[in-house]
């Protein structure tokens, strides 16, 4: 009987644990919760949780959110460029490619484009947002991804000029920072032009 009560216990400590974290649990939270190995895999069995990825769990009744599991597998994954573009709703095309900013000292291996910079401009305008499943994700600010996509040159002139237009009618648009940023990252004359022609 003792096993059983612990089980239900446990099963209990678990539904909170779900319910405070956006509805996910690693390993780790769970053997942090007095939880054993083999009662995780009976807690997946009789359909508490399942398995996400690789030590991350979700409360069974939830849709799984693959922006939020990739960044608790790789915190220091920063989506960037387009994808954050299209997220601040400044692009209205969905990225081909899920991409993401990463300081060249990391490696990671996924199906993402991943791109690496020098830690003095890694942490430049991270910011966190709510993913479409409403959990937290770390995304560029929308200045920096503009001084991205200047910098990149591999945008269409069509998709550049929808994001400035979007950006530059936006009331969160923080100009300012926009060209501290340029600066920052050797555009400001560029920038520059586009501010003074836009704002007029």
């Amino acid at each position: 009987m003792k096993v059983n009560g612990d089980f239900m216990n446990y099963e209990d400590k678990i539904k909170e644990f779900l319910k405070n974290n956006h509805g996910y649990i690693s390993t780790s939270e769970l053997l942090g919760l007095g939880v054993n190995k083999p009662m995780i895999k009976k807690y997946v069995d009789n359909g508490l949780i399942r398995k996400v990825s690789h030590g991350l769990y979700i409360g069974s009744n939830l849709l799984s959110d693959d922006e939020y599991i990739f960044q608790r597998r790789y915190p220091e994954a920063i989506f960037s460029y387009n994808t954050a573009l299209y997220f601040l709703n400044l692009s209205n095309r969905a990225p081909h490619k899920i991409e993401i900013t990463l300081s060249n000292k990391k490696r990671i291996y996924c199906d993402y484009e991943v791109h690496y910079v020098s830690d003095k401009y890694y942490d430049i305008g991270i910011i966190e947002i709510e993913s479409i499943f409403g959990n937290p994700i770390k995304v560029y600010n929308a200045e920096r991804s503009i001084c991205d996509m200047l910098r990149n040159g591999e945008f269409e002139l069509e998709l550049q000029n929808t994001i400035l237009r979007n950006y530059f009618r936006s009331k969160e648009k923080d100009l300012d920072k926009l060209l501290e940023y340029a600066k920052i990252f050797k555009i400001y004359d560029k920038v520059n032009t586009l501010v003074e022609y836009e704002m007029g």
